[in-house]
């Protein structure tokens, strides 16, 4: 589980930088999913680089030990990310010294292990503490005691070295349709014009560095901490993986036609009037784009628009050889796209796949799988709506590229007959909201059903344009229709006060479907409670 707590919220973008976030806001927005974790039992956890509202995240009482254990009662083993402890002293100037800041994270927080390979500061400092009386035995004592229950728990008493045998399970049959099944359920449709699926026997140019690419599908932390080198390419893979290329041929039965068009910095046009004399040739045009491997603050950019030539090489490709362009973005965040979404017949969100990635692509362009996933993000349209969410104050005005939840198939699902259980919602009584859905389209569908809430007043605190509750994915067969029913809690609408209290604010709550795909699912629930009443207080 990591990292704990608000890295995603870096107030410019950047990696490490301050999160401002208000404790309420830090409460209600960004510790449920940790809170899910440790219910599910999770075994470990890593803090976060960098400071929250100015306190270093790793030395600090309240995130590391009040919130963490006390609070949301996690049990299991603490471990710093990199040499954060070391860089108290050396980046944050949050300690003197690596002595005070070593000191600084035993006594303050439950802190169980420091993530260095290379550096055996933090042993020896932690060693001469206890000795000289400024640590106590307990402390350590505490942390020894979770370091070896963890080891117990996976039985390296019993069997402390691994099964040599199991080095032939890598890159198993099954572990690769296992990683192929979550690309084919993730990929998200964001534009079809009628463009998609494709026809194999039609003649399709593929253009675009992330389209032959094995590396540029993991993104960082693959193979390598920045992923593979220029030097290393896809050969470091060593046959295992694939690309979207390789994904067609398999698909088609026929080797594509491809050409890079640009290099993956967007810098450079390759051969372009070759690229556009053959895409005047042919009846589609498939562009890939993205970005370069990164992670942690080599990823740092100024600017949240994809590269100037890539960019580029869609547009020209528009302009002269006027055919229908589908465009595959390979990207591990929403980069600003300028007027592709206005240039473009289709536009495909592949995220990162992984390095089995190519194939599932494949198959959604051609039609062999439906695409069925939905964004987990809002996607900017402008530089200004970076921080854009769906759970922002529901008077600032909220018009991304693409809402949180949004994603398309190739079948034409519709709802109906929204019905809620009971008109009234008291806490410790959910109620069941219901709504039909159909496949009116010709293909096999796997449908998200998501239901939002959008409270129409609360007292005191502006209520957020649309939380999503519950969801549920569905299999749709062609022409079918399905009852799916979801369960709403007076507690779902809890919300945590600026005095760090969780109460529920009585009003009437819209429940909505599916927001951004059908606008006119809303069935209005009353929900009735005590405001004065605390579930919850820090």
């Amino acid at each position: 589980m990591k990292h704990f707590i608000g890295y995603g919220y870096p107030f410019d973008g950047s990696d490490r930088a301050n999160r401002h976030i208000a404790a309420h806001e830090l409460l209600e927005y960004y510790v449920p999913p940790f809170k899910a974790a440790i219910d599910a039992g999770v075994a470990t956890a890593m803090e976060s680089y960098g400071v929250v509202n100015g306190e270093a995240v790793t030395i600090s009482n309240y995130y590391l030990r009040k919130l963490l254990r006390e609070q949301l009662g996690f049990k299991g083993m603490l471990v710093t990310d990199w040499g954060e402890i070391n860089s108290q002293a050396t980046m944050y100037h949050t300690a003197e010294d690596l002595t005070q800041a070593t000191q600084l994270a035993l006594e303050r927080t439950s802190i169980d292990m420091s993530m260095v390979a290379d550096d055996s500061s933090f042993a020896n400092i932690t060693a001469g503490l206890v000795k000289r009386g400024i640590v106590s035995d307990s402390r350590l004592d505490e942390s020894v005691a979770r370091i070896l229950q963890l080891k117990k728990d996976l039985g390296l008493f019993k069997h402390p070295y691994t099964d040599q045998a199991l080095a032939s399970t890598v890159g198993s049959a099954q572990d690769i349709e296992a990683a192929r099944d979550a690309v084919r359920e993730s990929v998200t449709l964001l534009k079809n014009n009628n463009v998609l699926p494709l026809n194999k026997y039609e003649k399709v140019l593929f253009v675009g560095p992330t389209l032959n690419s094995t590396r540029y599908m993991g993104g960082g932390w693959n193979v390598h901490w920045q992923g593979p080198s220029d030097a290393e390419g896809d050969s470091i893979y060593q046959g295992f993986g694939d690309t979207v290329i390789k994904g067609v041929q398999q698909v088609t039965g026929s080797v594509p036609l491809y050409m890079p068009g640009v290099d993956i910095d967007g810098t450079t046009l390759i051969d372009i009037d070759t690229v556009i004399a053959t895409a005047k040739l042919a009846d589609k045009i498939v562009v890939g784009l993205g970005e370069k491997t990164y992670a942690e603050n080599v990823g740092n950019i100024d600017s949240l628009v994809l590269p100037w030539q890539q960019l580029n090489l869609v547009y020209t490709l528009a302009r002269k050889a006027k055919k229908p362009i589908v465009v595959v973005l390979v990207e591990g965040r929403p980069r600003r796209l300028d007027r592709i979404p206005d240039v473009a017949a289709a536009i495909v969100q592949a995220y990162l796949p992984g390095s089995y990635g190519g194939l599932p692509i494949a198959e959604i362009l051609y039609g062999a799988v439906n695409p069925s996933g939905r964004l987990p993000y809002s996607y900017p349209a402008t530089e200004a709506q970076a921080s854009t969410t769906i759970w922002q104050s529901s008077y600032v005005a909220y018009n991304p590229q693409w809402a949180f939840g949004y994603g398309l198939g190739y079948s034409k699902v519709t709802y109906s007959n929204v019905t809620l259980s009971s008109n009234v919602l008291h806490p410790g009584e959910p109620i069941t909201a219901s709504v039909s859905v159909t496949n009116n389209g010709l293909y096999a569908q796997k449908e998200s059903v998501m239901l939002f809430t959008h409270q129409q007043y609360r007292v005191g605190y502006a209520p957020e344009l649309y939380r999503l509750r519950n969801f549920v994915k569905v299999d749709l067969a062609a022409g079918e229709t399905k009852n799916v029913t979801l369960e709403l809690k007076a507690e779902d609408l809890s919300f945590w006060d600026r005095d760090l209290k969780r109460r529920i604010e009585p009003a009437p709550v819209n429940v909505v479907i599916n927001p951004y795909t059908q606008t006119d699912l809303i069935a209005v629930v009353d929900l009735v409670a005590n405001a004065n009443d605390v579930l919850e207080h820090l």
